[in-house]
C-alpha cells in the first residue's frame, strides 16, 4: 500500500471528506446523495475538529446549501419563465465547489475561506 493509500485508511476525518465529494458528485445522476452527503457531514463534523478536514467538511456544508438554493430558484424560473439556463449555472457553481475542495484535500491544506 502506498503513502497516499495508508493516509486515507488512517484518517476517518478525510474519509468522510472523501465520502461527502463523491456523494456531492454523484448529486447529478441520483438527487438524494448530495442531502445523504449533507446529513453524514452534519452527524458527523466533530469527529474532524482539530483537523484539516473540518474546514472542508464546513466548505461541503456550506456548498450544500447553497446551491439546494439556487437550485430551488432555478427551479422556480424554469416553472415560472420556461427557461434552463440557471440550472446549467448552478451545476457549474457546484462542480467548482466541488472542485476546490477536492483539490484542497489532495493537497492537505485546510480551506481558509467559506466562499
Amino acid at each position: 500500500m502506498n503513502s497516499n493509500q495508508q493516509n486515507l485508511a488512517d484518517d476517518p476525518a478525510k474519509r468522510l471528506v472523501v465520502l461527502g465529494l463523491l456523494l456531492q458528485a454523484l448529486h447529478v445522476l441520483f438527487g438524494f446523495t448530495a442531502i445523504m452527503g449533507m446529513f453524514i457531514n452534519h452527524m458527523l463534523i466533530d469527529q474532524s475538529k482539530n483537523t484539516i478536514h473540518h474546514s472542508h467538511i464546513r466548505w461541503q456544508l456550506i456548498t450544500f446549501w447553497v446551491s439546494a438554493t439556487l437550485y430551488a430558484l432555478s427551479f422556480f424560473a424554469w416553472y415560472r419563465y420556461d427557461i434552463i439556463w440557471p440550472f446549467v449555472t448552478v451545476l457549474l457553481f457546484t462542480f467548482y465547489r466541488i472542485a476546490i475542495c477536492a483539490y484542497y484535500c489532495l493537497i492537505e491544506k485546510p480551506l481558509e475561506r467559506n466562499f
